[in-house]
C-alpha cells in the first residue's frame, strides 16, 4: 500500500442528501474537487494499491466514534464499504506497522489491532456472518476486503 499525502487526496464537506444519516465528504485529488461523495468528515488516512485508493474516515461525533472504510476504483467508483463502530464506543484512529503489501494495519475501537486486507479480485461474502464483532457493511454477497480484528467486549 502506498500511503497518500494530503496533497495528493483530500476531503472537503458536503452536504448530506436528504435522508442520508452519515455525514459526506467530496474526494479531492491533486488538488482538484471531484463529484465523487463518500461518507465521513476527517480523513485518517489514504492508500493507493493497484490503481485502487482505499479511505478511512471518521464522523467526528463524540462517544459514537465510527470508522469508515471506503474502497474505489480508479474512477471513484465505490467497490466496497465498511464501518466499525458502535453506540457509546470511542476510539482514535492510529496506524499501526504494515504487515503485508495489500494490508493496512491500525487500532481504533475494542482494545483491538484491526486489519484491512484489500483483495485482487471480489470474493463471495455471507452477509450478516462474515464479519467481526463491532463491523458493518451494506448488504451484499461479495466483497473486495477483508476486515480482521478480534475487538473485546466495552466495561460497561
Amino acid at each position: 500500500m502506498q500511503p497518500l499525502s494530503e496533497c495528493e487526496l483530500s476531503l472537503t464537506p458536503a452536504t448530506s442528501g436528504a435522508g442520508h444519516q452519515a455525514p459526506r465528504s467530496r474526494l479531492v485529488l491533486a488538488g482538484n474537487p471531484t463529484m465523487v461523495l463518500v461518507e465521513g468528515t476527517i480523513l485518517e488516512a489514504a492508500f493507493q494499491w493497484q490503481g485502487l485508493y482505499l479511505l478511512f474516515t471518521t464522523d467526528d461525533i463524540p462517544m459514537e466514534d465510527t470508522l469508515r472504510i471506503t474502497l474505489l476504483d480508479a474512477q471513484g467508483r465505490v467497490l466496497d464499504q465498511a464501518a466499525i463502530g458502535a453506540m457509546y464506543a470511542t476510539g482514535s484512529f492510529a496506524l499501526l506497522p504494515p504487515q503485508a503489501e495489500n494490508r493496512v494495519r491500525f487500532r481504533f475501537i475494542g482494545d483491538t489491532d484491526w486489519s484491512v486486507e484489500v483483495l485482487p479480485a471480489a470474493q463471495l461474502r455471507p452477509p450478516f456472518f462474515s464479519e467481526p464483532r463491532g463491523v458493518s457493511r451494506p448488504l451484499g454477497f461479495s466483497r473486495h476486503f477483508i476486515v480482521h480484528g478480534y475487538p473485546q467486549p466495552q466495561p460497561d
